[in-house]
């Protein structure tokens, strides 16, 4: 007969398995798909997924392997639960009227955006070990929206492409938001999202965290 954590621990390699999966499809059939796929490639939502889908395979192959997962495993969904909120809250507030999607990209556009977002929460919340974080992660897990912004800002100089309209200090919108100073509080303002996801993320590792052990120093007592 199983015990409780040889069921949890093959209902997790299925979840990441799945996560991984859908992840790694959808962002193949929304580039293909897609009216320009070398624009499709420039966006963050596109990038974000890539780096779940990839960590949840090695997830899932360090369970099949029944090695411990490495502490760069675990940065990277730490990363990929905070990323894939910005995703699902930047699309469905800023970015969910800019288009109409057609065929299979209403289908990826759903998965990429809401569904792997939603998953990678439920993992967290039942799969995942809560550990005890310093507030410095939060400056780790940062590391690369910020990379991206800038890359997405010089190339912008140079070609006058930009990913997303709030990075455009060329037209209004829904093209641009007129000046680099907008842009500037655009970024201010996602940076801040960032700091606040982070620094939840740590509060509630701890609260829950601090809870477990309680229940575990009750239950040996009993």
């Amino acid at each position: 007969m199983l015990n409780v954590d040889e069921i949890m621990l093959k209902l997790k390699l299925v979840f990441h398995s799945l996560i991984s999966f859908i992840g790694f499809i959808s962002v193949v059939l929304h580039i293909v798909y897609s009216p320009d796929s070398l624009i499709s490639t420039t966006k963050l939502t596109i990038h974000t997924n890539l780096i779940v889908s990839i960590t949840f395979l090695l997830s899932s192959l360090a369970i099949l392997s029944k090695k411990n997962e490495i502490p760069f495993l675990d940065f990277l969904k730490n990363c990929s639960i905070i990323y894939m909120f910005v995703v699902i809250f930047t699309y469905h507030f800023l970015l969910a009227s800019g288009g109409e999607y057609v065929g299979i990209r209403i289908i990826t556009n759903f998965t990429l955006h809401y569904l792997i977002p939603i998953l990678v929460f439920i993992n967290w919340i039942v799969f995942e070990i809560k550990k005890k974080y310093s507030l410095k992660f939060i400056f780790y897990w940062m590391f690369y929206p910020l990379l991206y912004t800038a890359v997405s800002l010089l190339r912008g100089l140079f070609d006058g492409f930009y990913p997303y309209f709030f990075l455009n200090p060329n037209g209004e919108i829904p093209v641009g938001v007129g000046s680099y100073s907008n842009v500037a509080l655009f970024i201010t303002a996602f940076l801040f999202v960032y700091l606040i996801l982070g620094f939840l993320l740590i509060s509630l590792n701890r609260i829950i965290l601090y809870f477990n052990n309680k229940s575990n120093i009750y239950s040996k007592q009993m």
